[in-house]
């Protein structure tokens, strides 16, 4: 009878060390579940992929993570939590960087326009080149841009703010040479529901020149772009929530060329135009601050070389000591790589997983800019200038708002 009792005994604690052992294991099947299937794009694809070729089941704050994840009830929920996960907010980075640089190229070749117009309508005593033939000019502007979301795209919307400084002399008659400096401030929040947010400032320098024979000009303008970006990304859903911090350099590189013909029709001054644009920049390494979501995130960097073709047209209301010239102008941009943007590599802080890789959706290839202003120029000397420029594309909007006063001395 002692010997049934025990092996009895023996029996039930077998059991129970089974069952224990079976329930473990659902609950590490619960934290290292299969996450190809809740996938919904290519970004959180590879992401899935990392997550499911781990050794060994995720502990500590991942398996907490990733447990909570599991428990989400949809699998669009599911989706949107790896989207979360992925590099998928750094993906507009280097544009904010190019809008950087499209303001400054735009603001120097909008000041180049409203000195040809000022030269074509001055006295003949107005020198032409050599002495008292040295300008400045001082520009503010205000932009505010919405990018669309796309696939591994979330939506963007970011508002800045610049001031320009140049200086430029004429050695010989219609050549006009200078140099550029200005900064620009940005605060972009890069994802619409868990609200990331990035701030950046750009410092652009460079040199511009412009040629014009009374028929035709042409407008060149370089630069260089250096960006230093404050990150800020939180990702949360139901059972879990983090913050992430990082600081992160990057530069890059750009050059505009513009030619044009000086036409004249009554009053109306046309000058119909095609250009050639060519933009770069890059994005440094960086690592994140933060719990379990943190990443490590690999340099990347775009690329963009852009036509335009268009028109621009103003008139000249002479009033004695001063003149005013409102301006409307329409072009249409291009993009002329067909390659996508650099894909972005990632890989969670810890670095006990595979890469994961993301591929942003490119912008739209076709863009049209319009724009229209008033200068008010006093003896040929001093011009003050408020202007408009719209950048609308299927993807993207932009507006920009500056105002300008150069001297002549």
């Amino acid at each position: 009878m002692f010997k049934a009792k025990m092996k009895f005994r023996r029996f039930v604690y077998r059991g129970l060390a089974v069952a224990a052992l079976l329930g473990a294991a659902g609950m590490t099947a619960a934290h290292a579940a299969p996450y190809g299937p809740y996938a919904s794009t290519p970004g959180e694809a590879s992401l899935a992929s990392s997550l499911d070729s781990a050794n060994s089941a995720p502990v500590g704050d991942r398996a907490a993570m990733l447990q909570s994840l599991d428990a989400l009830p949809t699998t669009a929920q599911r989706a949107d939590a790896l989207g979360q996960l992925s590099a998928r907010n750094y993906s507009l980075l280097p544009r904010l960087s190019i809008q950087s640089m499209d303001s400054a190229d735009r603001e120097i070749r909008s000041y180049l326009v409203e000195r040809r117009n000022i030269a074509s309508s001055a006295s003949p005593d107005v020198p032409v080149s050599g002495d008292r033939t040295i300008n400045m000019m001082l520009v503010g502007g205000l932009k505010q841009a919405t990018y669309k979301g796309r696939i591994d795209r979330p939506e963007a919307k970011s508002d800045s703010r610049s001031v320009r400084f140049a200086i430029d002399v004429s050695p010989v008659k219609n050549l006009i040479v200078g140099a550029t400096l200005g900064i620009d401030g940005i605060d972009a929040k890069l994802d619409s529901g868990q609200k990331p947010r990035i701030t950046a400032f750009n410092t652009n320098i460079g040199p511009y020149a412009s040629f014009n024979n009374g028929k035709f000009y042409i407008d060149a303008t370089a630069g260089y772009n250096f960006s230093e970006f404050k990150l800020r990304r939180q990702v949360g859903w139901s059972g879990f929530s983090d913050r992430m911090r990082a600081n992160v350099d990057g530069d890059g590189w750009h050059a505009t060329t513009e030619v044009g013909a000086m036409l004249r029709a009554a009053s109306i001054k046309l000058q119909p135009f095609v250009g050639l644009q060519y933009r770069y920049a890059d994005i440094g390494g960086f690592m994140e601050g933060g719990g379990a979501a943190s990443l490590e995130v690999a340099s990347y960097r775009t690329k963009s070389l852009r036509s335009s073709i268009g028109a621009r047209a103003s008139a000249t209301i002479d009033t004695g000591s001063w003149a005013i010239r409102p301006s409307v102008e329409a072009q249409w941009q291009r993009e002329l790589r067909s390659q996508p943007d650099s894909r972005i590599e990632a890989r969670f802080v810890a670095r006990d997983l595979d890469i994961f890789t993301l591929n942003p959706t490119r912008l739209a290839r076709d863009a049209a800019l319009l724009s229209a202003g008033a200068s008010a120029t006093y003896n040929s000397r001093t011009t003050f200038r408020l202007g408009y420029t719209g950048e609308l594309s299927s993807d993207r909007h932009v507006h920009a708002a500056v105002l300008s006063v150069s001297r002549r001395f």
